[in-house]
C-alpha cells in the first residue's frame, strides 16, 4: 500500500530566491516598456499632443470613407433606376440630392 505524503511547498530552487524573482520581474517590465509609457503619462502635453493628432487622423479616416461609401452607393443606385420597382423611388433620391448639390454650389 503506498503511503499518503503531506502536501508540502516544492522545494525552492537556488535560482528561484526574491531577489531574482525581481530581477525577473524587472526584466519584463523593460522589455515591455513600462518605463517608457510611464514616463509618457507623465507628460500631459505629449498625451494631449497625441491624441489631438489620432483624432484629426480618425476624423479624415472617417469623412475619406464615407465619401467613398456615399460615391459607390450613388453608383450603384443610377444603375438600379432601371430597375422596375425601384426605379422610381431612387430616382426620386437622386433628384433630392442633385437639387442639394446645386443649392449648395450657388
Amino acid at each position: 500500500m503506498k503511503e499518503k505524503k503531506d502536501i508540502a511547498e516544492p522545494p525552492v530552487k537556488p535560482e528561484e530566491t526574491e531577489e531574482s524573482k525581481t530581477k525577473e520581474g524587472l526584466k519584463r517590465f523593460d522589455f515591455l516598456g513600462v518605463g517608457e509609457m510611464i514616463a509618457f503619462l507623465r507628460n500631459p502635453f505629449k498625451v494631449f499632443f497625441l491624441n489631438v493628432v489620432a483624432g484629426i487622423g480618425r476624423g479624415f479616416g472617417f469623412a475619406i470613407g464615407f465619401m467613398l461609401l456615399a460615391a459607390i452607393l450613388i453608383l450603384v443606385m443610377k444603375r438600379a433606376v432601371s430597375v422596375p420597382v425601384i426605379g422610381g423611388y431612387i430616382a426620386k433620391i437622386l433628384e433630392f440630392i442633385e437639387a442639394q448639390r446645386q443649392m449648395m454650389a450657388r
